[in-house]
């Protein structure tokens, strides 16, 4: 994986790093190193408006000492340097009030081996130039010229990175991943009625260049937009609910932070004394695939080095796992888990087999009548209570088909109760997103507008 980055020096002065904590009084220690490249080639009305180029490396020092703990960073990388910059960090950790609960994992849990290539990065990284990001970047801007005397305004952007990570410890864990990415986006605005500017938006991202879907991705923002034109309010009521696959998972990140070791920890959480109980419906199966090839949250160890493994996170609306880390798992007096989920997505096993398989405009149509939710205007859901208000942004169906665009629609309610509406979800996920979190299909969901 290395040879990629054609230069090993940094790997070696991480290896430095832990020696010298141990050697200079340091209980316990584990050392991250970074290295990424990012670059960004923005286009607006036409023009170069931004070009974004970084390479950036940093080592994290974790130091474990005397029953305390202090976390520390630099990207100075010479030697002499980083010895007395580590032993300053020592001495400062000494300081700190002692927190038993402060250590590496249980050795046990540790990722042991080399696994297989999970595909998550592009060889061809660093051949591309340039000039070829510029136009791509211009490509996209130039598919929404001449289509609509509505535009107003269209930006468009390439941008890729490269993340290398490293980890080593004092209790022999050594682990690395090795990504890229790739995203081309646009965004236009396009005149309303009176003083409304609609804006509508889309990207597409790869983890090989050759796979990025370039044609079409600024025909699809501009549809958007001018598909936004002319809303109507709707009268407050319960309706049933899509929510569209790209912004889907605002639907599920309440329940991955209420399972969270931190809030579980801290009382915090609308799951609190629900491990090993149904909450949701009986419909609902989310699992968590880590070592699936070609996605980008796949992983062998979290970060703590605690090895990754298929599970079922919810089954059948029961809970299964918390998502302890090693300090959670001290405060409360249990085994770790790992840190969170790397990819989670939705089984369709309960399903009826006409609905195991579903896209979203099929979803559309066996919906019949209802909202759909193309986006999310601000709002929050209470990690305590579960209780939830998110504006809304989207389309009202009828009779299986999209009829007009809404506005000023707000959505309540609990969470739990939610997801106990859950009908079925949809086989749409995006293929390079980490959580795999396809279209939803909720009933009974209360909308306020009217």
């Amino acid at each position: 994986m290395n040879r990629y980055l054609q230069n090993r020096e940094e790997i070696e002065t991480a290896r430095y790093a832990l020696d010298a904590a141990l050697a200079n009084g340091a209980g316990a220690v584990r050392i991250s190193l970074n290295m990424g490249i990012q670059n960004a080639f923005a286009v607006l009305d036409g023009k170069l408006d931004r070009l974004h180029m970084a390479n950036d490396r940093s080592l994290y020092i974790q130091i474990y000492a005397k029953g305390r703990y202090g976390a520390f960073s630099t990207n100075r990388m010479e030697k002499g340097e980083l010895e007395h910059f580590i032993k300053e960090a020592i001495a400062a950790t000494t300081l700190l009030a002692e927190d038993k609960c402060r250590t590496l994992p249980d050795g046990s849990l540790y990722y042991k081996g080399k696994g297989d290539d999970l595909g998550q990065f592009d060889p061809t990284f660093l051949e591309i130039d340039s000039q070829k990001k510029r136009e791509i970047a211009f490509m996209v801007y130039e598919q929404t010229q001449g289509k609509s005397n509505k535009l107003i305004s269209s930006n468009s952007e390439y941008g890729d990175y490269l993340d290398y990570q490293y980890m080593i410890d004092s209790q022999g864990f050594e682990g690395e991943s090795l990504l890229s990415g790739f995203t081309v986006s646009s965004e236009c605005s396009v005149k309303g009625r009176g003083d409304a500017r609609p804006e509508g938006w889309w990207y597409e991202n790869t983890l090989k260049f050759n796979n990025l879907e370039i044609e079409g991705c600024g025909n699809i923002a501009l549809e958007r937009a001018l598909a936004k034109l002319n809303p109507k309010k709707m009268k407050s009521g319960k309706y049933r609910m899509i929510v569209e696959n790209i912004c889907s998972s605002r639907l599920i990140s309440p329940i991955i932070t209420a399972l969270g070791g931190d809030n579980i920890q801290q009382k915090n959480s609308f799951l609190l004394n629900k491990l090993g109980e149904r909450v949701f419906s009986e419909k609902m199966n989310l699992i968590d695939t880590p070592h699936e090839y070609g996605m980008s949250g796949s992983r062998y160890f979290d970060g703590e080095g605690i090895a990754t493994r298929n599970m079922a996170i919810i089954e059948n609306g029961k809970i299964n796992t918390y998502f302890i880390n090693s300090y959670y798992a001290n405060k409360l007096g249990v085994a770790a888990t790992i840190e969170g989920p790397s990819v989670p997505k939705f089984s369709s096993a309960a399903y009826k087999d006409e609905h195991k398989s579903l896209s979203l405009n099929e979803m559309i149509k066996i919906i019949d009548t209802g909202i759909l939710v193309t986006g999310f205007n601000g709002g929050n859901c209470n990690t305590t209570t579960g209780d939830f208000s998110y504006g809304v942004e989207g389309f009202f169906i009828k009779d299986g088909a999209i009829l007009h665009p809404i506005r000023e629609m707000n959505i309540t309610g609990n969470i739990i109760q939610l997801w106990n509406n859950l009908i079925f979800t949809g086989n749409d996920a995006r293929s390079a997103t980490r959580w795999q979190i396809p279209s939803l299909a909720f009933e009974d969901v209360d909308f306020t507008g009217l």
